[in-house]
């Protein structure tokens, strides 16, 4: 599978495969338990994940923060949130602010079978692209995909 297969777009459609934040990691040198430690070490344990609403109803123009990386880092499980990767290049973007560009009611996953596919509760934001620096140097500058749990109004 080539390293443009393996982004945040195609994650939601092959969630049975192995995460791609591992493979990342692991074609870094780093092992996959070293990583998970590395995560684990990362989340902030006074959150808890449960409480942060996993829908707001963002709509276009609406000012929001992205959430603090422990924050985001407590609401994933194995690098995921409902089928979503938490993408290494979004780590810049915590704590920082945005408008929402609009929401994701659909895309389309290109291939060899383009497939459509219907995200709930999730965002893009104006200015807020992949740069590609743990996808092989992809430089097709995509937007991220941000679910609404990751962020909060200001």
């Amino acid at each position: 599978m080539k390293d443009i297969e393996k982004c945040q777009i195609h994650e939601i459609e092959h969630t049975s495969k192995v995460d791609y934040l591992w493979i990342f990691i692991d074609r870094l040198g780093l092992r996959r338990n070293r990583a998970l430690k590395m995560f684990r070490d990362r989340k902030d344990s006074s959150v808890d994940a449960s409480k942060i609403p996993e829908k707001i109803g963002l709509k276009p123009g609406e000012l929001v923060e992205v959430r603090s990386e422990g924050e985001i880092l407590a609401t994933l499980e194995e690098g995921k949130f409902a089928g979503l990767s938490f993408m290494p290049e979004m780590l810049k973007f915590c704590g920082k602010q945005f408008k929402v560009l609009r929401r994701i009611n659909r895309y389309i996953v290109e291939g060899e079978k383009s497939k459509c596919i219907k995200p709930r509760n999730t965002v893009i934001l104006e200015g807020v692209f992949c740069d590609g620096s743990f996808h092989g140097g992809c430089d097709r500058t995509c937007f991220c995909l941000w679910r609404e749990k990751w962020l909060k109004r200001v």
